[in-house]
């Protein structure tokens, strides 16, 4: 008996000991997802690096990185950026601090637009970004379906260029509003770049106040991030083009 107990203790306390090392640990469940592959991507200034990949068992994946790992451990005295993959165009991204756990579900049909996550204030508030995406770009989609057929009719087109044009005002003051409510949280600079078809909602040059606002907020916070050492030298290089061009 005192055996068992003994290895039950040993068990435990080895479970312990590992888990310390878990800097952050991101599980979830695909609908659909079955037994497919699914990769995790670390997203640093510098690119993309893939850090781990697993098979899902219907639909379920569990991910969890290490502080051992020199790529997490350089980093995780700020929010991390992450990549999850099924595919090369379906993937969604995610940001976690050190000591959360992120739990994610999802359809596999497609990542982005039908995910939810809990476990980490970043990630929550970059799931309402991507869901005011697409709330903006559905009925965008069904206008320009609309437009297309009225291709040859110049009313009815400059009726819905008016329409698209109020809803690029609409979701640009959600973006803006997002930032003047979350001022210390990483997820800004996913509302100051955020794009659709290849348009960003802010110009990186025309807004550059924004952005010279994200990262003194930010730089109190988190001095040491890659991401906000990476940005204030962006708005600084563009500030000092503006002044050549002047």
């Amino acid at each position: 008996m005192k055996k068992v107990l003994l290895l039950v203790v040993f068990a435990i306390s080895l479970v312990a000991c590992t888990d310390r090392n878990v800097s952050v640990k991101i599980s979830g469940d695909i609908q659909d997802g079955g037994n497919k592959k699914i990769r995790l991507a670390l997203i640093t200034a510098n690119g993309m690096d893939i850090i781990d990949s697993t098979t899902m068992h219907n639909g379920h994946f569990e991910f969890k990185l290490s502080s051992e790992n020199e790529l997490i451990k350089e980093r995780e005295n700020s929010p991390m950026m992450f990549q999850l993959f099924l595919t090369e165009e379906n993937s969604l991204a995610t940001m976690a601090k050190k000591g959360e756990h992120l739990k994610i579900t999802a359809n596999a049909d497609d990542l982005t637009r039908t995910y939810h996550v809990s476990g980490g204030e970043e990630a929550v508030l970059m799931q309402q970004l991507d869901s005011a995406l697409t709330a903006f770009v559905i009925p965008t989609e069904k206008l320009y379906e609309t437009y297309q057929k009225n291709v040859d009719n110049d009313s009815a087109r400059a009726e819905i260029e008016a329409q698209y044009v109020e809803m690029l005002k609409h979701h640009r003051a959600y973006l803006q509003q997002f930032i003047d409510n979350h001022p210390n949280n990483m997820a800004c600079y996913i509302a100051f770049y955020q794009s659709y078809n290849r348009r960003n909602f802010f110009d990186p040059y025309l807004d550059l106040d924004v952005l010279k606002r994200i990262n003194a907020n930010l730089s109190k916070v988190y001095p040491e991030s890659e991401y906000v050492k990476t940005m204030t030298h962006v708005a600084e290089m563009m500030e000092r083009r503006t002044q050549e061009n002047e």
